[in-house]
């Protein structure tokens, strides 16, 4: 039942993690929307979540019949199920079996699969997955220097690797399609015929506007699609009736501006909700654990909010300071930790991680010293208790947070080692999710608005595609009387700001990766 439980909540955190994701950017998305409508500009789609599925029949004409999909998804889930069961359950051999059968075995039969349908070489398939299994591996190397690896790590990175080829593979048809053409629609080459094929939303309704409403398969966020957004070659997108590049460089960069304004309200919205209704956690300086720290060592050792530590080192501890003057001169050897968790007292070993840098040194009222030096950390948080403030109070501490945000991102390029414990991508957020729904609907909310918080801030940075890096080019088109940049250079900042944050993005995931490989 322990097991069953475990699965039950891991996917409760998983659901409440995509709800969450997915409302974010929805809000974000609707700043986009909004405005552009508010300005004259024609909204293609306005779409939640990301993806479709395929309504054309490829079947016609192939060779053989096929085995139906619902049959090869269950196989899928089983084996989902089992090496979930097993892992929990600490089978080795039977999780090491089952991870194996979905990292290499089911994407290969989907991948061949789908090929198949789509009339698409082994080679060109399977290729597709092969790269996004190299690409992978050089994450993996980028943020773990190879050192200490086993094989279920190797695994479970291309396991999820191998999701994102069967996403390319399966999305081919509309991969290529011209940038102009209606969302969803794609074609294949079939016997030196091309056939169109259609992606269709789950759900979807169009208004008086023309515009589609709809909801998609994947909780990879939404988008607004504003019509004419793509700029051509000979200029033609500024004469589109109604299109994005038809307005004024003044009412794109208002546009633009719409998207992260609307998160960062969201964000502050939901933060003076909480704080006015539950309050504003307050430090409290007992010997307990508040919440542990994702991939750190509190969390590897299994220490969990709320266990109350008893000694430490095997000597008694009776508040916070206790535990931090005995963890930060113990350097990285291992550390005993006796804790009561309910009614059952265990003891457990942790191993601290020293600083990089050094840190300011906190003194017997927890509030950092003019000493400096190197210190031994677990990675968890003193524990806290909510105090409740007025709705003017939590309106001004609300609105400085994005500030807060942005003077951490600052800190983080000022000194780049910062970035592992105060930066994170999918996984790291997913953990969070998971504590936070142990936590309770406060801290569910709490993550989301820092979350919408971030998302804004992050949008803002000034390099294309984000919508910060496209403001930029609508100002220096504002400041040359409303004159539109040449394709030429547009490309070109386009492309750079591309591999920008493409290194962004493979950084963090190789931050994630070091982090819950425990590096």
């Amino acid at each position: 039942m322990n097991s069953l439980h475990t699965l039950a909540t891991y996917a409760q955190s998983g659901l409440i993690f995509m709800v969450v994701i997915t409302v974010l950017v929805a809000v974000h998305e609707l700043g986009h929307f909004w405005v552009a409508r508010a300005l004259g500009m024609h909204v293609d789609s306005f779409a939640v979540m990301m993806g479709g599925l395929r309504k054309t029949d490829l079947t016609p004409g192939l060779p053989r019949p096929m085995m139906a999909s619902r049959l090869v998804a269950m196989v899928y889930v089983a084996a989902a199920a089992l090496t979930a069961f097993a892992g929990i359950e600490g089978w080795a051999p039977l999780y090491l079996v089952g991870l194996a059968i979905l990292t290499f075995v089911m994407p290969v039969w989907v991948c061949l699969r789908i090929g198949a349908l789509y009339r698409m070489s082994a080679a060109d398939s399977l290729g597709i997955l092969g790269k996004t299994a190299a690409v992978a591996l050089i994450i993996l190397a980028f943020g773990t220097r190879m050192k200490g690896l086993t094989p279920d790590n190797i695994m479970a990175v291309l396991f999820f690797a191998s999701l994102i080829g069967i996403l390319i593979v399966y999305y081919q048809p509309v991969v290529h399609k011209p940038e102009d053409a209606p969302m969803g629609e794609g074609h294949l080459v079939i016997d030196g015929e091309e056939r169109p094929v259609q992606f269709r939303p789950l759900l979807s309704r169009r208004d008086k506007h023309g515009t589609e409403y709809s909801f998609l398969l994947l909780p990879l966020g939404g988008f607004a699609a504003i019509k004419g957004m793509h700029p051509k070659p000979d200029g033609s997108e500024t004469k589109i009736e109604q299109g994005f590049y038809s307005k004024s460089a003044f009412a794109r960069f208002l546009v633009l501006f719409a998207g992260p304004l609307f998160s960062m309200l969201f964000g502050m919205i939901l933060l003076v909700g909480l704080f006015t209704a539950v309050g504003v956690e307050e430090p409290v300086n007992e010997a307990r654990i508040g919440a542990v720290l994702p991939g750190k060592p509190a969390e590897r050792a299994g220490l969990k909010a709320g266990d109350r530590v008893l000694r430490v080192k095997g000597e008694s501890v009776q508040t916070w300071f206790d535990i931090v003057s005995r963890v930060r001169d113990h350097g990285d050897q291992p550390l005993s930790l006796e804790v009561l968790r309910g009614k059952e007292t265990l003891t457990i070993v942790a191993t601290p991680e020293v600083d990089a840098q050094p840190s300011p040194v906190l003194g017997p009222d927890l509030e950092p010293t003019k000493e400096l030096r190197k210190q031994a950390k677990l990675g968890a948080i003193m524990p806290s208790i909510p105090k409740p403030i007025s709705v003017g109070e939590a309106t001004k501490l609300a609105a400085s947070m994005p500030l807060r945000i942005v003077i951490s991102l600052a800190g983080v390029v000022k000194e780049p080692s910062r970035a592992k414990d105060e930066l994170g991508g999918p996984a790291a957020i997913a953990t969070q999710t998971r504590q936070a729904a142990e936590q309770g609907l406060g801290s569910v909310i709490f993550l989301a608005a820092m979350l919408s918080l971030s998302l804004g801030v992050m949008n803002l940075l000034p390099v294309p595609p984000l919508d910060g890096g496209q403001m930029v080019v609508a100002f220096v088109e504002m400041l040359r009387g409303g004159k539109r940049l040449s394709i030429q250079i547009q490309q070109t900042v386009q492309t750079v700001g591309m591999f920008l944050v493409a290194a962004l993005f493979v950084s963090i995931i190789a931050l994630d990766i070091n982090r819950f490989i425990g590096k």
